[in-house]
């Protein structure tokens, strides 16, 4: 057996999946008031890491965690939060199917010069 180098090359192993989730978790424990329960981030750390066995982006993953921290929930939530960051779309308050050539609804209001603009049929 060749029990390897004894001197460091200077050179660090990448990242592993193991070392996401928990630099994940962590960004997500510190963005809460209080440490949340030992259950609670097992659960979230489990669902993580599938997310990134997946491919998921690790960004995309932290976007979700950071909008759980927001709204809590049950840790199962975290896939679709994540979907959220993923697919996000700046439409603000679009209707679903929204064509470019539709006008968006307007409410109703009063006009300013009810004469003008019902002319004849008040």
């Amino acid at each position: 057996m060749d029990p390897g180098s004894s001197s460091p090359t200077g050179r660090e192993a990448p990242d592993g999946p193991a070392d996401s989730v928990n630099q994940l978790i962590g960004e997500y424990i510190n963005a809460c008031t209080e440490r949340p329960p030992g259950s609670v981030l097992g659960h979230l750390g489990k669902v993580t890491k599938t997310l990134l066995a997946e491919g998921i982006a690790v960004e995309h993953v932290r976007q979700g965690l950071q909008r759980f921290a927001e709204i809590q929930g049950h840790p199962s939530r975290l896939p679709s939060l994540v979907n959220d960051a993923m697919n996000a779309h700046d439409r603000g308050l679009a209707r679903p199917g929204y064509r470019p050539n539709v006008p968006p609804h307007q409410a109703w209001t009063n006009p300013v010069d009810a004469v003008a603009a019902y002319a004849e049929e008040l």
